[in-house]
């Protein structure tokens, strides 16, 4: 039987989901590792996650960077 997930790792599959669904994956996260922000919420903007969607990947994007 295996184990129920946390909060926390249902955030991580989430967000992989999403990445994973996005052709520009490898801008998001240059992006996100340099703190930029405001572009990084345009590539989430421009590929349709918007609003607080775009800030809550944007927000467990730079989590999972830091725990890595």
């Amino acid at each position: 039987m295996k184990k129920p997930l946390n909060n926390f790792e249902r955030k991580q599959r989430f967000v992989r989901l999403i990445l994973q669904q996005s052709s520009t994956t490898t801008q998001l996260v240059k992006q996100s590792r340099c703190n930029s922000l405001t572009d990084s919420l345009s590539i989430l903007e421009n590929s349709g996650y918007t609003g607080d969607l775009a800030i809550f990947v944007l927000a467990n994007l730079q989590s999972l960077e830091v725990e890595a």
